[in-house]
């Protein structure tokens, strides 16, 4: 749950953090961007470590940092040291999400059964983004918004706590493999030479990266130009994970039956439809109750599609679950990265996210957010030919 806690609770903070800072919002969204580069490079480094080394202790060396990076994010004095902060917490945040996947797949080594059980993982983490922006909104209202920070470094005291009491090891020694940067980097240039494997990681990458479109620019959209208040952004967000929790638990219904390819197309053709509607509703200026639906279906088929795009590619190499996941997640995070960090350097050049009669902001989120789909779209169009070949 601390991933999206880290992200999703400060959301309705950030125009007051743009305030406090006297800094442009187009400058804050930055925040969002290095902690997601942060978080690429971590899985990157945290991969073939706990591949080597274990499960548990990566797992609580990365709490320990993520506790500290937190704290550091609230007694920050100016913006840089803010955004600084973020790269790192990024960081310390991939170790838990990298142990993760790994530990699931010594668990439940039948792809389908592994696909399932992350559904069940994702639905259990989906209380954190229902949750964390409607708490991030309250606190900000009664205290400020760097206790937001401060919450979010409990929380991960406690699950330290959680872990050293609950969690064994799940790789033996005799199954770790010796680490090596020679070895790492010839696993990496093998994963990258594997066509369809590059295939459904970019197709998992091009999917989240939409949603990030949304975290950059959604906040000051939803309460810059339409007027959503602080403490009720977070009710509007709920949607999306209402949405997703729905998806997540047809997956775990249906993957056993119909597979983790036909699931993922499934949540892909979704996600395609609610793109196209996010193009109608900001070219004829259809209304925001429109704009929250179409992005709600959207973002709700991102586990679906990420879930079992990850599942297919740890089944191609489950001996090195640890380092395939984290090169899938740092492609899928360095490009959600990319987006957002495009997607400021737009804003700020345009000037119009702070100008609430304009919604040049609103037509940048949502042509990010289709562009995103329709390359993920023509990836999985590509790979399905080659299946049928």
């Amino acid at each position: 749950m601390l991933m999206p806690l880290s992200i999703d609770m400060y959301l309705p903070s950030m125009p007051t953090i743009a305030q406090d800072f006297n800094v442009a919002d187009a400058t804050v969204q930055l925040t969002i961007s290095c902690y997601l580069l942060g978080f690429s490079f971590g899985q990157l480094l945290f991969g073939p470590i706990t591949d080597s080394y274990g499960r548990r202790y990566v797992l609580i060396a990365g709490l320990i940092i993520f506790i500290v990076a937190a704290l550091i994010c609230g007694i920050a004095s100016n913006i840089n040291q803010l955004i600084t902060a973020r790269f790192f917490h990024g960081i310390a945040a991939a170790a838990t999400s990298i142990v993760i996947n790994a530990l699931m797949k010594d668990i439940y080594r039948d792809r389908d059964e592994f696909s399932k059980m992350m559904s069940f993982v994702m639905l259990i983490s989906n209380v954190a983004p229902l949750l964390a922006p409607i708490i991030g909104g309250f606190i900000l209202y009664w205290f400020n918004w760097q206790a937001n920070f401060y919450t979010i470094s409990l929380t991960a005291l406690i699950g330290l706590a959680l872990v050293i009491i609950f969690i064994p090891e799940t790789l033996s020694k005799a199954k770790r493999s010796k680490f090596s940067f020679t070895r790492i980097l010839s696993n990496f240039i093998m994963l990258f030479r594997h066509g369809q494997v590059l295939a459904y990681m970019m197709i998992g990458a091009f999917a989240g990266a939409g949603l990030f479109s949304f975290l950059s620019l959604g906040p000051f959209v939803y309460m810059n130009l339409h007027g959503v208040a602080s403490t009720h952004f977070g009710y509007y967000f709920a949607l999306n994970i209402v949405v997703m929790v729905f998806m997540n638990t047809l997956n775990s219904r249906l993957v056993k039956h119909v597979g983790s390819f036909k699931m993922m197309q499934l949540g892909l053709f979704i996600q395609f439809v609610m793109a196209i509607g996010l193009m109608i509703v900001t070219l004829f200026n259809l209304g925001f109750i429109y704009l929250v639906i179409c992005i709600a279906g959207y973002i709700g088929c991102m586990s679906t599609i990420g879930g079992n795009s990850m599942a297919i590619i740890l089944d191609f190499y489950p001996h090195i679950a640890g380092t395939a996941s984290s090169l899938a997640g740092t492609i899928r995070f360095a490009v959600a990265g990319a987006v957002g960090i495009s997607l400021s350097f737009l804003v700020s050049n345009l000037t119009t996210v702070t100008t609430v009669s304009d919604n040049s902001s609103e037509w940048l989120m949502t042509g990010s957010m289709v562009l995103c789909n329709f390359l993920a779209v023509g990836l999985f169009l590509k790979i399905r030919k080659i299946k049928r070949k």
